[in-house]
């Protein structure tokens, strides 16, 4: 019965079952079956132990357009609009929304967030920057990641009625400072 019903309450329609059900009803699956080992179940981890620091992440991604859609872009022919700028608010909302889409990150107060689209309009590239700052327990480089996919995204979807062979590629974290693990450039050649 015990089994039965906590079961059952993993189907109901409640916010948290209809949002996290799938997965609250495989969790239970591994837990109750004996398959999840000691340490191994998801959790979001204590950082309240430390101390605040200044932390920043530069993430970026390469978004491959096309002539087509750069040639638009940069006369401003693209039927939804400013794509760049929209793009560019899109990635600043998604860094104050990772939390909510990335089940284990914390929720911090972001002090900075920047997103940066570059159109390279020979190369049918748009460069997508994005930088992240908070002072604060644990560091912003997810925020930063999210920012900048967000960001490739939207111009994806804005641009995709001209075509649909757009590519989202390099997603990548440049740097990071702050915290207990130190600072972080990637080399300019990766």
């Amino acid at each position: 019965v015990g089994v039965r019903h906590a079961q059952q309450a993993m189907t109901e329609t409640s916010g948290v079952a209809r949002t996290f059900g799938a997965a609250a009803r495989f969790l239970w699956r591994r837990s109750s079956s004996g398959v999840a080992k000691a340490g191994a179940r998801p959790q979001m981890v204590d950082v309240g132990a430390k101390a605040p620091t200044i932390r920043r992440a530069r993430a970026a991604c390469r978004v491959l357009v096309g002539p087509e859609v750069a040639e638009a872009l940069a006369l401003g022919k693209v039927a939804k609009g400013d794509v760049l700028t929209v793009a560019e608010i899109a990635g600043i909302m998604a860094a104050k929304k990772t939390p909510d889409i990335l089940p284990l990150c914390h929720p911090l107060l972001l002090t900075k967030v920047g997103v940066e689209c570059r159109l390279d309009r020979e190369a049918g590239v748009v460069e997508v920057v994005a930088d992240v700052s908070c002072t604060g327990l644990t560091g912003v480089e997810m925020e930063s990641l999210t920012a900048a996919a967000t960001a490739a995204l939207c111009i994806y979807d804005m641009c995709k009625p001209i075509t649909k062979g757009i590519v989202i590629t390099d997603l990548r974290l440049l740097s990071k400072s702050g915290g207990k693990s130190g600072d972080f450039e990637r080399a300019i050649d990766e």
